[in-house]
């Protein structure tokens, strides 16, 4: 069986040196077979990290989601609110400035009943923004002068114009004009 065997005298064998091949391969399979151990095992701590880091962030938005939905009719009632306010304002306004003018003729009406002596009567009273016109019927010619005289004196008229005085009956009558002083 080992005839046809021929054995190389001039070379040694060194059986030490296969044995530490054999070690060092076993130690690289070893190396190798920790190194993929700890591959997978990074993956796999990794994943999970990433699975549960998704599914923290699906539950929040889950939440914000359901809480956007809740401020939505809040939101609404908000921009509802904001118009009627507006809507107020610019009414307010309006009111304001038709008060205010108002509040110009209630003065200029006022005065002229402070001003105005017992015998005179005021017909046909015309009052637009600037002026007032109207006239004045008295007995006496006394009582219209004094009324223009006042007229002149209250600070609320200016530019007072009247036509001369006339007379019907026993009265006596006159137009006046006057710009009325807003301030």
């Amino acid at each position: 069986m080992f005839d046809n065997l021929i054995i190389n005298t001039n070379k040694d064998i060194n059986l030490l040196e296969a044995y530490n091949r054999q070690i060092k391969k076993e130690k690289k399979d070893k190396k190798i077979y920790y190194f993929i151990f700890i591959e997978i095992a990074v993956f796999i701590i990794l994943t999970i990290f990433s699975i549960f880091r998704m599914s923290n962030l699906k539950i929040q938005n889950t939440k914000l989601t359901e809480r956007i939905n809740k401020l939505i009719p809040i939101e609404q009632k908000v921009k509802e609110y904001t118009e009627i306010k507006n809507k107020y304002e610019s009414k307010k306004a309006i009111a304001d400035e038709i008060s205010n003018q108002n509040e110009a003729f209630n003065k200029a009406i006022m005065v002229l009943e402070e001003i105005t002596p017992t015998e005179i009567t005021i017909e046909n009273m015309i009052i637009t923004k600037d002026k007032l016109s109207f006239v004045i019927k008295s007995s006496k010619e006394e009582n219209i002068a004094q009324f223009i005289y006042n007229m002149q004196n209250a600070d609320i008229f200016k530019n007072i114009v009247f036509n001369g005085i006339s007379r019907q009956g026993n009265e006596k009558r006159t137009s006046i004009t006057a710009d009325i002083v807003r301030k």
